[in-house]
């Protein structure tokens, strides 16, 4: 049995920037209903234009950072789903892709409707099948709903993010700004369920790693036992 590369870091660092970009999506969801609030104010002469400005750079800048955190989470995402794919190919699993065919299934037009969770699939359930070869009372749960309720919820938090974003394009007014406020409210509430089964997808498979990692360290020390040194 080929020793594993650790993938305990990646999942630490994935799950560290997700629960970033958690508590950025709220710290917009509250921008975004304190801006309304100000907005409707304005229009009764309660706020001043001077404050709705500044609310726009802050808006823009809580934006930015929100789309570096976004950028972080596919760099470390990718990462670390590259590692458990490529581990199971190290143990010399049948996999149906090689490492690179699976990463580049997340960004191939089409083919990233359909590939990215059914690769995910292949992680969970073939990490269980590998560990039931030394552990015959494993019970393998073939349940695979959670992934795909992750990949739909993923796909529906892009449509969302999209809308979004187009409403505020064609905003001119301050009732079209809050509706785009709106909007983005929605969208947000989106992401932080998309990032909930995100994690709850990491944590299962990186479970399954651990005790995986566990297994490789023992038959590694087993085999050594009783060769003779050089």
């Amino acid at each position: 049995m080929s020793e594993l590369r650790d993938n305990l870091v990646r999942s630490k660092h994935i799950l560290i920037i997700f629960t970033v970009l958690a508590l950025i999506d709220i710290s917009q969801i509250g921008f975004h209903l304190y801006q309304n609030n100000v907005l409707e104010g304005y229009e009764n002469g309660a706020y001043t234009l001077e404050l709705i400005e500044l609310l726009d750079t802050v808006s823009v800048a809580l934006g930015l950072l929100q789309t570096l955190c976004i950028v972080a989470t596919v760099v470390f995402f990718i990462r670390w789903f590259r590692r458990a794919y490529g581990n199971l190919i190290r143990l010399k699993v049948d996999m149906e892709y090689d490492e690179s065919k699976a990463v580049w299934g997340y960004f191939i037009p089409f083919i990233n409707w359909v590939r990215p969770v059914k690769t995910m699939k292949e992680v969970y359930l073939k990490t269980q099948d590998t560990l039931k070869n030394y552990d015959s009372n494993l019970i393998v749960d073939d349940n695979t709903g959670f992934i795909v309720l992750w990949w739909v919820m993923y796909i529906i938090n892009g449509i969302v993010g999209n809308y979004a974003s187009k409403v505020l394009d064609k905003a001119n007014t301050i009732e079209t700004f809050i509706e785009a406020n709106n909007a983005y409210i929605v969208a947000d509430l989106v992401d932080l369920a998309s990032i909930t089964v995100a994690i709850i997808v990491i944590q299962k498979v990186t479970k399954l790693e651990i005790s995986l990692k566990k297994v490789d360290k023992s038959v590694s020390v087993i085999d050594q036992i009783g060769m003779t040194p050089y």
